[in-house]
């Protein structure tokens, strides 16, 4: 084990150690005349909100692939894929054409990961320069491959159904990619191959197939979100059936897709979620296959992940309240839609998001108390009925059997190692998660006042984008949404 590898194991392993001491030593200094149970239930609410979001989507994952028991494909499919293929369909070549598309921009300086990532794939790429001021273009077609131009910045979702309109006809289903993404080979992360994946997809009948997001080692921070994304696809996605929502790597039929980005508003904001919604209104199904895996680097320092944050949760009101009368419409499929898009999405997500600072506020004042009372420095003896180190202890300890129930029900073994040792802390990372949240919500909310956002964040073009033919996605900026 390298002296890199080591510390960023260490580390974490470290404050673990210590905030145990530090809980076993606060809980014997903690005032019992001083807890309050209306205090303890909302200094816990993110705790218990995400327990029982977190037990429903187990329970209903396996409730959506019951039948496939025995066959092995229930572990990783939001659906029974096999009632779903026609009968004796072998999965071995796709049925039809299909086409690998991405938008890029600027990627001259990352022109050799693309190529390789890429290259077994070149004769199915279809690619579009959304307005790239360097030598993306010229490098690309003197390597030999695909890339439409015509020197305009439209943003992803535009440039998308731009290059969907160049496209020949006999191709009926596209993969849309973002360039920094890496499709994993089976034994190197995927348990099939791409062909299989399209192939099953196409005799499926579903307007859209999204594959499982992984996020590739790269340090701390990288450890946490690593963690998130388990949960997000093989907890979140999983439990959805055909009702899903694509990310932005997804499996589309090509005339379904030209029918969502025709009725989009082309914002680069919770695209994807804007997609999916479109879709569904329409009676379309959307499904989760994690037999194929896709790596994507994620944000490499906090002010970039703070940053996506933002944006996240800024396209994610936008959306959900431009386009509240689909969400609905979609809500109304299965009582478990009901549950995900308006009570989850709607209600915990968003109604609630105040409730959430102020349980976030709590534990970080119960926190700071159990750190008084460890040191003994009684700075916080007038706030004692709000800030009882018990409602902290409580939250951390049941938010690490929380991860510990879903590092194995939900991690795979191979990332166990990796995401183990930021469990016990997830709990603060959940907590910090909540300011740029905050920041995103209140993005939506200034510019429907105001017309202008309280921070800008990497999603939104500078001002100059605003009259030169630049972009706002490069592979340096743009991490997976």
């Amino acid at each position: 084990m390298t002296t890199r590898k080591f510390v960023s194991v260490a580390a974490p392993l470290a404050v673990c150690g210590l905030l145990a001491g530090w809980i076993a030593l606060s809980a014997a200094n903690a005032e019992a005349a001083s807890f309050s149970m209306l205090v303890y239930a909302l200094a816990n609410l993110i705790v218990y909100t995400d327990a029982l979001d977190f037990v429903l989507r187990l329970y209903m994952k396996r409730r959506h692939t019951a039948t496939a028991r025995g066959t092995g494909r229930e572990r990783e499919i939001s659906i029974d894929l096999t009632t779903a293929l026609p009968a004796g369909a072998l999965p071995v070549v796709p049925v039809e054409p299909y086409a690998i598309i991405a938008s890029v921009f600027n990627l001259e300086e990352h022109i050799e990961e693309f190529l390789a990532a890429y290259g077994r794939y070149r004769e199915r790429m279809w690619l579009i320069s959304d307005g790239s001021t360097d030598h993306t273009l010229l490098r690309l077609r003197q390597a030999g491959w695909r890339c439409f131009d015509d020197g305009i910045n439209r943003r992803k979702p535009a440039a998308l159904r731009r290059l969907l309109e160049t496209l020949p006809e006999y191709i009926e289903t596209v993969l849309v990619v973002d360039p920094d993404i890496r499709i994993l080979q089976p034994g190197a992360g995927s348990e099939i191959d791409l062909e299989q994946f399209i192939s099953e997809f196409q005799q499926s009948g579903a307007a859209a197939a999204c594959p499982r997001v992984m996020i590739e080692p790269d340090g701390f921070l990288a450890r946490f979100q690593s963690f998130e994304y388990a949960l997000a696809f093989r907890a979140g996605r999983q439990s959805l059936a055909d009702y899903s929502i694509t990310s932005g790597v997804s499996l589309y039929r090509r005339d379904a897709l030209a029918r969502a980005l025709r009725e989009h508003s082309v914002s680069v904001y919770a695209e994807d979620f804007e997609n999916a919604v479109v879709l569904l209104d329409r009676g379309e199904r959307i499904y989760y296959d994690g037999r194929l895996v896709v790596a994507t680097e994620g944000p490499g320092s906090f002010p970039r992940w703070f940053s996506q944050r933002v944006g996240w949760y800024h396209g994610l009101i936008r959306v959900y309240v431009e386009r509240f009368g689909l969400v609905w419409h979609v809500a109304k499929r299965t009582p478990f839609a009901l549950y995900h898009y308006l009570v989850y999405v709607g209600g915990l997500t968003i109604l609630l998001h105040v409730l959430k600072v102020v349980s976030a506020a709590l534990l970080l004042g119960s926190f700071a108390s159990g750190v008084d009372n460890l040191f003994f420095a009684h700075w916080q003896q007038h706030a004692q009925s709000w800030t009882n180190p018990a409602y902290f202890m409580a939250a951390i300890g049941s938010y690490l059997v929380l991860g510990v129930v879903a590092l194995f029900t939900v991690v795979p073994k191979s990332e166990r190692a990796y995401a183990a040792p930021i469990v016990p802390l997830y709990l603060f990372y959940a907590l910090v998660h909540i300011a740029p949240m905050s920041v995103g919500y209140l993005n939506w909310i200034a510019l429907k006042l105001i017309g202008r956002r309280v921070y800008r964040d990497h999603y939104e073009p500078e001002p100059s984008d605003l009259h030169e033919p630049r972009g706002a996605h490069s592979l340096a900026t743009r991490r997976l949404r």
